[in-house]
């Protein structure tokens, strides 16, 4: 019998670029411009499901607030197939927590 994966044990072992060592890289998520909350329209669909807590909607003064990822965001997703608006990526970081 085979044994199935789970969406997020998926994406969690995906298709990660080695590094010289031989250990997967690391990903993370990447918020595109065409985000809905970038747009003005209040969306924090990616916030609530991200068990991390990598993403955070901080308020700014005059405007809505705008969806940031942080470095505890372990690349694990789940807030990619939630997005109504596909604007969710995963990204191979770079060693200092940049995008590659």
């Amino acid at each position: 019998m085979t044994q199935s994966l789970s969406r997020r044990a998926f994406l969690a072992m995906g298709r990660r670029a080695p590094k010289a060592d031989g250990a997967p890289g690391r990903r993370a998520a990447e918020v595109a411009s065409n985000c809905l909350s970038l747009k003005g329209v209040a969306c924090r669909i990616c916030g609530e499901h991200c068990d991390a807590g990598a993403i955070r909607f901080r308020p700014r003064v005059g405007g809505r607030a705008r969806p940031e990822v942080t470095a505890d965001c372990n690349g694990c997703g789940a807030c990619v197939g939630v997005c109504p608006a596909a604007a969710i990526s995963l990204v191979e970081m770079t060693e200092r927590g940049e995008p590659a």
